[in-house]
């Protein structure tokens, strides 16, 4: 896949994660059991954490270094204390435990100040992507990596939003 190509995929995907969350309005952000016992809200905070941790992935990349995923305990613990949120890669914390993390982590975070360090997030992703060359990004297994982190969050929890909400919100 060319750049430009995954740049244009990714930005469609944000538009739809974008319409999603103003489906829900204000108003619904802590109604449970949207995606599974989550809120809205939750899964913002979901959404956040494994946006920040790709954006510093992406970071250390544009600058020639990389951060192997973590393979002690020892390692993982440092990763969280050193990030402020997990090691999404390393094969000793699962997915489930990691998501549950992040969105404890979030949870007394006020809402505005989520959605503004989320757009700061992925702000940092499109113009680490847009930096890095061709070559860096296929390397890297980026566009898959950066992928999977934005583009299959955005819309599967888009999906699930408008599945819980079946009419948006009334303005």
């Amino acid at each position: 896949m060319r750049k430009s190509q995954f740049l244009v995929r990714m930005a469609n995907a944000r538009e739809g994660w974008e319409h999603a969350l103003n489906f829900v309005g204000s108003i619904r952000l802590g109604i449970t059991g949207v995606s599974g016992h989550w809120s809205t809200r939750d899964i913002l905070a979901h959404i956040l954490s494994r946006e920040q941790y790709i954006a510093d992935r992406l970071h250390e990349i544009e600058h020639g270094e990389t951060l192997p995923a973590c393979q002690t305990r020892e390692e993982l613990e440092t990763f969280y204390a050193d990030f402020g949120y997990p090691d999404y890669e390393s094969p000793l914390l699962t997915e489930a435990d990691a998501n549950e993390w992040s969105v404890r982590k979030l949870k007394y975070t006020p809402f505005i100040e989520l959605i503004e360090i989320e757009l700061r997030v992925y702000d940092s992703i499109y113009e680490s992507i847009k930096a890095l060359s061709e070559e860096r990004l296929s390397e890297n297994n980026l566009f898959k990596r950066v992928a999977g982190y934005t583009i299959e969050h955005y819309r599967h929890h888009a999906a699930d939003i408008r599945k819980h909400f079946k009419t948006p919100v009334i303005r």
